[in-house]
Formats: structure tokens, sequence, C-alpha cells
């Protein structure tokens, strides 16, 4: 019988996407954020054989909860240059339709965040705020170097081409990855960081720069709330946070929406707004979709995936139940690690940082987080 699909119109996604194009083919008439260009993607073949290398173990249970986590990195293992975000299915019903549950999740997580009390030994996690800009700092400058290394832009999504612009680009990122790791000029460091993201968009395209609006995220909490208290700015007394009575409100607002944003943004340029490029995927490994037994053909398990993405980061926006969201991301980005080693580590350390800090200081509605966050600056 043939599958239904949720976007009729489009066609099947059947083309390898390991296979050699010319420069700059697959994104004609793309939308502007799709951008008109992207290095290869040198890391998909190596990645594709783990993913054969796995497919043998898929009927175990850890591997079947593996593949459900590794849904958010589509573009880690398939070229999307032939598959560009159709940012007019925005109105198609399986979108707006994944919108309106995210919502309703979102006022479902609100329930509980003031219905449900919260036990007192996580509350008093809270004191340990200060911490929060030493993982911030220690989880982006290992990762900025270690990508820079790898020749990426940070994460393994974005190889950069080995010419004068590519070195010049992974030279800032090497640089901005130094300081931030040690906490010198930390500041300078965040705007350049955020220069770089900026700048990144030509050689790149804005799209695959919003996927890393979290990196943007870590960077404004540092230039608003400082390096912390280990760091050498604090050695020189320059640690320069901004001293204003909202800016740890502000700092970890700003970090939270990112993360979310984030989130909730992969959902749509790798599944909901784009199910060619995640039916690409699962042409070349049909193994992933594990829901396949129970009846679940390869549409709805993206939209399904999608939409657990989206509810994921539409909630880290809303600031709801913060801390188990944060728990269960953890374990999420985590399991992958038994599989795909220190490409995902590496490209996870971020998130690692920000999911740890909103863990110990979700907002800072208390006074202990605002004070922990001022000592710290």
């Amino acid at each position: 019988m043939r599958r239904r699909r949720l976007h009729a119109g489009e066609p099947r996604a059947r083309r390898d996407p390991c296979a050699r194009r010319a420069d700059r083919e697959g994104v004609a008439g793309a939308h502007p954020l799709a951008g008109e260009g992207r290095p290869r993607a040198r890391l998909c073949e190596p990645r594709r054989r783990e993913l054969v290398a796995l497919e043998a173990r898929a009927g175990e249970l850890p591997v079947s909860l593996v593949l459900l986590a590794i849904l958010p990195h589509v573009k880690w293992f398939t070229d999307p240059r032939p598959h560009p975000t159709r940012y007019d299915l925005l109105l198609s019903w399986p979108v707006v339709g994944a919108f309106a549950i995210a919502l309703v999740a979102a006022g479902i997580a609100y329930l509980i965040q003031h219905r449900v009390p919260e036990p007192r030994a996580i509350r008093s996690l809270e004191r340990y705020a200060r911490t929060g800009p030493l993982a911030l700092r220690v989880a982006l400058g290992s990762s900025l170097v270690a990508a820079a290394i790898a020749g990426w832009l940070f994460v393994p999504s974005l190889p950069v081409e080995r010419d004068a612009a590519g070195y010049a680009i992974l030279g800032v990122e090497t640089l901005c990855g130094l300081l931030i790791l040690v906490g010198l000029f930390t500041r300078f460091a965040a705007v350049l960081l955020a220069v770089l993201g900026a700048a990144a968009m030509f050689p790149f395209n804005v799209e695959s720069i919003l996927e890393q609006v979290h990196i943007l995220g870590i960077a404004v909490f540092l230039f608003i709330a400082g390096p912390g208290l280990l760091s050498l700015d604090a050695r020189r007394r320059a640690h320069g946070a901004l001293e204003h009575e909202h800016a740890p409100a502000a700092a970890l607002n700003l970090l939270r929406v990112a993360m979310g944003f984030g989130i909730a943004y992969g959902a749509l340029t790798e599944k909901l707004l784009n199910p060619p490029l995640a039916q690409a995927l699962l042409d070349q490994s049909p193994f992933l979709n594990v829901l396949r037994p129970l009846g679940v053909g390869d549409p709805v398990f993206i939209w399904i995936a999608g939409l657990t993405e989206l509810v994921i980061g539409v909630v880290i926006i809303s600031g709801q139940i913060t801390r188990p969201v944060m728990a269960i991301g953890f374990a999420l980005f985590s399991v992958t690690l038994i599989v795909f080693g220190l490409p995902e580590f590496i490209g996870h350390l971020p998130f690692y940082g920000i999911m740890l800090t909103l863990f110990i200081a979700p907002d800072a509605d208390s006074w202990r987080v605002r004070r922990a966050l001022r000592d710290a600056a």
C-alpha cells in the first residue's frame, strides 16, 4: 500500500546525499534564508559509515534510544544543499498543527510550574549560580578550539574550506575560543564571536548560522554577566560585567531563549519545513525510523521528530519547568556519545554548558541567583 504523505506535493528524496556536485549546486531558487552556497560537507562519508555500522545493532533497545536522540542533527549526516528549506510550508496544516501542539505543551508546562512545588533540595542549587559563567566559558571555549582544529565553524555541518578566507575564519574561531576559555578580554571575545557568526553568513548562509544561535546566547550571557571569578579578567580586575540591577535576569533569559529558539528553528529547517532532507537520511539509513515496526511511515515519523523538537524548544523559550527540560535534554544529548564519540561531543559541548547553567539557575527570580551572579562578576 502507498504510504500517506504529510505534504502530498513533495517528491521523495532519492538522491545520494554524498554524491559529487558542482560548487553551489542544489540551492538555486531557495529561500533567501537558505543561502546560495556552502562548502561541501567533508564529514558526510565517514559519519555515514558510522550509521552503517550502527544498523546491525538497530534492534537493541538502548540503540533505539540513541537513534531517537540523533534526530536533531540531520545535517550532520546528510548534505542539505539539494534540499532547500521550504518556508512556504509554514502555513501548511502539519506545521500549523505542530505549533498548536507546542503552545498547548507550553500551557501544560505553565500549570505544572505553578501547581507542582519544586523540591527544596533542587532549589538550593541556586546558591551555585556563580559557577554558570565558568561552565559556559569552559564548554564554549573548548568547543570552539576543538572545532577549529577539526576544520569546522562551530559544528560538523559547517566545514570550512582550506583557503585564505577559511583559515581566517578558523583563526578567529580559535582566538575567540582561547580567550573565552581562560576568561581574558571576555567581552571583546564575545563581541568578536558575534561578528564572526554574522560574517560567516556569507561563506555559509543565514539559516545555517541561525541554527547555531545558542552560541550567540552564550556570548551575550558572558558579555552581560562577565566571565566569573575564576578568570584572568577577574585577576586583572577588568572583567567588565554590566552593572545593572536587571543584568542577571537579562543574561539568563537571553541564554534560555537562544537555546530554545535554536532547537525550535532546527526542528523547522531539518524536518517540518524540509521533509525531503530528513527523508534523504531515512532513505540512506532506513533503520533510523525506529517506529516503523509499529506501522509508522517515514513522513509521519519525520513529523513526530520535528514536533518533539519544536515542543522542547517552545517550552524552553516559555521559561516553564526549565530544570526538568534541561535534565531530559542532557540525557538525550548524552546517549549519542556512546556511538558517535568525539565529533558529537564537540558539537554538544555548548549545549552542556547551557543546560548546566539553566539547571542550577533557570531564572533570576531568586535573590540567591541575582546575588551569586553579581558576586561572580
